[in-house]
Formats: C-alpha cells, sequence, structure tokens
C-alpha cells in the first residue's frame, strides 16, 4: 500500500469522497491510500485555527484491515500536523456512537465537548 499526499483538487480525492456522498471545497492536506492503483482510503484535514487543525475526512473503501488502515492514515496526518508545528489536532464526530471513535480513543484522542476529539502532540508541550 501506498499513502499519497495531494490535496482537494485531486481528481482522485474527488471521486472518492463522492462515491461517499461528500463535497469537499476547503484548502485541505490530503491522504490517498492506494493499493495496487485503486484508491481503498483517505483522509484530509483543514486549519482550525493556529495552532490546530481538524480531521475532516476520513472514508475507508472496505471493511476488511478497516482499523490497521484508518491507523495508518489518522498516524500519517499526525506526522504532517507536526511538521506544519500544529500543536494539536481534533475531530468531530456526528455522534459518540459513530464506529471510528473507538480507533481514535486508541490513538489517544479525548472528548473535548459530547461530539469533538482532541489529541495535543507531546513534542510541543
Amino acid at each position: 500500500m501506498e499513502i499519497i499526499v495531494t490535496d482537494e483538487r485531486d481528481e482522485r480525492f474527488i471521486k472518492f469522497c463522492d462515491s461517499f456522498g461528500c463535497l469537499v471545497e476547503d484548502p485541505q492536506v490530503v491522504l490517498l491510500l492506494s493499493n495496487f492503483g485503486k484508491i481503498v482510503g483517505c483522509s484530509s484535514f483543514k486549519v482550525y485555527d493556529a495552532d490546530s487543525c481538524e480531521i475532516t475526512t476520513l472514508f475507508l473503501n472496505s471493511y476488511d484491515n478497516r482499523e490497521k488502515i484508518a491507523y495508518k492514515l489518522i498516524r500519517q496526518l499526525e506526522k504532517i500536523a507536526i511538521d506544519y508545528e500544529f500543536k494539536k489536532i481534533r475531530v468531530t464526530f456526528d455522534s459518540r456512537e459513530d464506529i471510528l471513535v473507538e480507533i481514535f480513543e486508541k490513538l489517544d484522542y479525548l472528548f473535548i465537548d459530547d461530539v469533538c476529539m482532541e489529541k495535543e502532540f507531546k513534542i510541543f508541550n
């Protein structure tokens, strides 16, 4: 599997998001996960404020290896966020029942309100 770093204008990203009924227009850092030339997952973040970014998409094309693929994409987003010198990263869910909440909890994200989780990067503390 290969991770491709791109942005919201990438046709592969637009097509993949569209398959989930999602239209993304804000400027973003985008990761596409390619397996033998086929996009099997994507994730992205955008600037939230001066110190933080927000994960705006995390779509996976398969239930097979869902957790492994999600970890890989989230960890890579975190590395890029640190490179951009963000101090924290956040993600918002529709509800605490979202199937991805458990994955973010395992990656040390904490709820800061009913539907928003955040992770502070220790490198900046």
